[in-house]
C-alpha cells in the first residue's frame, strides 16, 4: 500500500518530535519533510484510529499514569528494561499494522540516557536536573524547561545532544531508533521476531 510514511509516524510532543526527527530523519515526501507531530497522547491515538485506521501507524508517547483511552486492544510485544528505572515498551494492535512505543517521561529518560553514557547536559547549554514548572494548563510538571525558552521541535541544543547519544550508543535511544527504522522499512510486513532481535543488547 502506498502512502506518505511521514504522516504515519506520530510523536506526542515537541521534544519527542525533535528526538525522532533527529535520530531517524524523515525523507521529504511531497510537501512534508517531518513527522506527524501531535500535541498529546490522546491526539496520537485519535489520528491512529480515526485517520489512519486502514494504514500503518506508529505512535511514540510517554508512559502515562492512567491507561490511554481507546488502546485496550493493543497487546504488549516487547518490554525493555533500561538502566536507572527507564523502560521502552512496544505494543501492537492484533488486527492492524498499528504500533505504540511507550517510553519513560521524556525529560527524565533523557537525563538517564545521558548519565548512562557519561554525557552532561550542561555541555549542551541545557539544565542538568528536572525543574518544576507550570505547563500550559496550569498543572505542575517536572521538565527540562529553562530561561532560554523551553522545549522546541527545532531546538539545536537538543539535536546536538540526541546526535551524541546515538554516537555513544545510549541503549534506549539506540533501541528507539532501531524500532522506528525497522517499522518504517516494513510498515505492512513487520516481523515481531525481528523486532525482538533488535532488543537483545
Amino acid at each position: 500500500m502506498k502512502y506518505n510514511i511521514n504522516l504515519c509516524i506520530m510523536p506526542e510532543c515537541y521534544l519527542d518530535t525533535n528526538l525522532v526527527e533527529t535520530i531517524v530523519p524523515p525523507e521529504r515526501i511531497g510537501s512534508t519533510c517531518g513527522y506527524n507531530h501531535q500535541h498529546s497522547c490522546d491526539k496520537v491515538i485519535a489520528q491512529m484510529i480515526d485517520k489512519l485506521k486502514d494504514k500503518f501507524a506508529l505512535g511514540i508517547v510517554d508512559i502515562d499514569k492512567n491507561p490511554l483511552a481507546r488502546t485496550s486492544e493493543f497487546k504488549s510485544i516487547i518490554e525493555k528494561q533500561l538502566p536507572n528505572e527507564s523502560v521502552l515498551k512496544l505494543y501492537k494492535h492484533p488486527n492492524k499494522n498499528h504500533y505504540l512505543i511507550f517510553h519513560t517521561n521524556m525529560e527524565k529518560w533523557l537525563l538517564n540516557e545521558a548519565n548512562n553514557v557519561n554525557i552532561s547536559l550542561a555541555d549542551y547549554d541545557l539544565p542538568v536536573t528536572l525543574k518544576r514548572y507550570k505547563d500550559k494548563n496550569g498543572k505542575f510538571v517536572n521538565g527540562l524547561i529553562d530561561e532560554k525558552g523551553g522545549l522546541s521541535k527545532n531546538d539545536q541544543r537538543f539535536k546536538k545532544l540526541f546526535r551524541e547519544l546515538i554516537k555513544k550508543e545510549a541503549i534506549g535511544i539506540k533501541l528507539l531508533a532501531e524500532w522506528i527504522k525497522y517499522l518504517k522499512e516494513h510498515p505492512d510486513d513487520a516481523d515481531i521476531n525481528e523486532l525482538k532481535k533488535l532488543s537483545y543488547y
